[in-house]
């Protein structure tokens, strides 16, 4: 019997490597798992493929429409191989055990290297049209004419063609362009140099109307000279420019270098631009430091989907361009002023300047530039990869563990952090009686009324457009509707019990939007990034102030939906082989996350009127703005996900049963 204490019986035994997701038992497991979740294996076709480079094994298992490429290194070197797979051409190699997608199968040959003795099992799926965004489709690319600059674009008939032919086609398939899928006309209403010294870039001003409503956009443009290549199919040309014998390219600026350089030049200057009465101010705060040259490399837009653009410039700077053109002084700049230059709060990024545009006496933010944090990415994307390593976890080990593990625990460390930083926050923001847009103020029976009245008429269009859809839904959604359509009659009244009109709390100043995406992750500390509030409400209303229950509900539903996104990821993969084992660890995982973010809170949180003092009354009022967020969160969906509306349905029925005592 081997007695070593490393190798021995003692550490070397079935229960440890059943705790250890390392161990040669978990690893077959994994394996085993992986075969078991397609039939191709046992049951699939078997083709070899065989590649120049002959130590590497590529052969293709296929079972009806499912495919499955196996590439295996045989040599103890690490190696490279070209591989034809013309006949699956457009398929998007899936990594069955990393579960992770890589490069979609063009028409050359397909390279995959690989460590000393390494493999590969790849599922070829097809591309999904929801999530993997296709080549753009360039109908007919216009040529524009240019006589001394772009300017000239924006007169006659250059103008004719961009505001008829170029502009609408761009807009639709702009991200962050409110108007997509609906019919409207573009006019551009005005132009404002950058700096007077280039003629070839500047900001159009855009008003587009449809029938519901009036929109401004603003609009960077250059023009680079080299000639267009449709061929390369460049998201942000928008047309060829010709200028005599001089061919060119008419391109969106926004993550242009020269662009970001003369933007953050003009800051740090404190200039102002202007044309045709009107005026663009570049205002730096103290914060930004006005020695030494500017640092303008490595500049990438930030490619998520959002109603603005954000552009990093190494690690340096963050600057976040507005779209859309509201007068009004925005949330991002008034916050921004307050918590960098009044209250000095560091978990957020500095205030280093604003750029606003001034007409006809409104005002309209036009972007805003904040100092790098240096962080290992967003809570959101942070919590999205620990849940999948979780979920792998629990399908490995099937030992019962005591407590939580290791990663677990530390996990709710994290949220322990959070909840202290979103207390100081909020403590922050409530800190300047003596500030009139800042000073929190006690809850009037208007503001009642206002709240609950907001989420009755949110509630009646969302049910009522999900009955009249019901048929397009999926069975489980169906279910979630119909048991939600059941409190109907009686959410008025249930929602008059969680909001009564006396309240033991104040109203502040609030994040607005406040999500796990709105968190960066540095080192073992929070950030939190982003004040300008939800999009979609008007700045008059994002600025108004609310209990600090509305933030703190945002993130509870925000960590629902990652739940629920983990349980969609994991059942894609492989099924559930333990009915339902994924949903209840899952679940269980989302009480105590959001147990430890509440508790960190609440001991953090030291101005009592911020908080009602009562748990019941607490309970009530998160639970309103809980239901508040999950409505805003169905009609977004029904209208852009509908594949992500059991999330809001499931958070929906979950506080509507518990707020009557029903299951949890």
């Amino acid at each position: 019997m081997i007695m070593d204490p490393v190798y021995g019986y003692e550490a070397v035994n079935v229960e440890a490597q059943s705790r250890s997701l390392a161990s040669l038992l978990s690893w077959t497991k994994r394996l085993i798992s992986v075969r078991k979740s397609s039939k191709v294996f046992g049951r699939g076709s078997l083709t070899f493929i065989r590649p120049a480079n002959r130590s590497v094994l590529v052969y293709v298992r296929q079972h009806e429409n499912e495919v499955v490429l196996c590439v295996a290194n045989l040599s103890r070197s690490a190696q490279a191989a070209e591989i034809d797979l013309a006949p699956w051409r457009g398929r998007v190699p899936f990594e069955l055990l990393g579960r992770t997608n890589f490069p979609p199968i063009g028409d050359g040959a397909y390279l995959v290297t690989l460590g000393p003795y390494g493999f590969f099992w790849f599922l070829l799926r097809e591309p999904d049209a929801s999530t993997i965004e296709g080549p753009r489709i360039w109908a007919e690319f216009e040529t524009l004419v240019v006589t001394d600059g772009w300017r000239s674009l924006l007169r006659g008939r250059s103008k004719s063609i961009l505001e008829r032919d170029v502009l609408p086609a761009f807009l639709a398939s702009r991200r962050w362009y409110a108007n997509r899928g609906r019919l409207a006309t573009t006019h551009i209403v005005g132009a404002v140099p950058i700096v007077a010294a280039d003629p070839d870039l500047g900001v159009a001003l855009l008003e587009t109307k449809d029938k519901r409503e009036t929109a401004n956009y603003l609009l960077p443009l250059t023009i680079k000279w080299t000639r267009f290549d449709p061929e390369q199919q460049d998201p942000s040309a928008l047309a060829a420019v010709r200028q005599g014998p001089r061919e060119g390219t008419l391109l969106d600026a926004t993550a242009d270098p020269s662009f970001i350089s003369l933007l953050l030049e003009n800051l740090r200057a404190g200039h102002t631009t202007e044309a045709d009465r009107r005026r663009i101010e570049f205002a730096p705060t103290a914060a930004f430091a006005k020695d030494g040259p500017l640092a303008i490399q490595d500049v990438r837009a930030v490619d998520t989907e959002q109603s603005n653009t954000t552009v990093l410039v190494g690690t340096d700077y963050v600057v976040k361009l507005f779209r859309r053109l509201e007068p009004g002084l925005n949330p991002e700049i008034e916050v921004g002023h307050f918590l960098t230059e009044t209250v000095a709060f560091s978990h957020a990024p500095p205030l280093l300047g604003t750029v606003e545009l001034e007409e006809n006496g409104a005002r309209s933010a036009v972007a805003v530039v904040h100092g790098f944090v240096q962080n290992q990415g967003d809570a959101w994307t942070v919590t999205s990869a620990y849940l999948d390593r979780f979920v792998e976890e629990q399908r490995l080990l099937t030992a019962e563990a005591a407590g939580h593990s290791d990663e677990q625990a530390a996990y709710l460390r994290r949220m322990d952090q959070v909840g202290r930083r979103v207390a100081e926050l909020q403590l922050a923001l409530a800190s300047r009686d003596d500030i009139a847009p800042f000073a929190p103020e006690p809850i009037a029976a208007d503001d009642v009324g206002n709240w609950t009245e907001g989420v009755l008429q949110r509630a009646g269009r969302v049910l009522g457009d999900l009955a009249r859809r019901r048929s397009e839904l999926a069975e489980n959604d169906r279910q979630l509707l119909d048991a939600l359509l059941s409190y109907q009659d009686s959410l008025p009244a249930r929602l008059g019990e969680l909001l009564p009109e006396t309240i033991d709390a104040m109203k502040i100043r609030h994040h607005g939007d406040f999500h796990l995406g709105q968190m960066l992750i540095v080192k073992d500390d929070i950030s939190i990034i982003d004040f300008e509030g939800e999009p979609r409400r008007s700045i008059e209303d994002r600025r108004r102030k609310a209990p600090a229950a509305r933030d703190v509900a945002g993130l509870i539903r925000s960590i629902d939906y990652s739940v629920t996104a983990a349980l969609e990821r994991a059942l894609k993969s492989a099924p559930d082989e333990h009915h339902g084992k994924l949903a209840r660890a899952l679940e269980d995982w989302r009480e105590h996350s959001v147990a430890a973010f509440m508790a960190a809170y609440r001991s953090s949180l030291s101005d009592t009127r911020l908080w009602p003092q009562s748990p019941e009354a607490a309970d009530a009022l998160l639970d309103f703005f809980l239901l508040e967020k999950a409505f805003y969160e169905i009609e977004y969906e029904l209208a852009h996900r509908p594949d992500w509306l059991r999330v809001p349905l499931a958070g929906t029925w979950r506080i509507l049963s518990r707020s009557e005592g029903g299951p949890q």
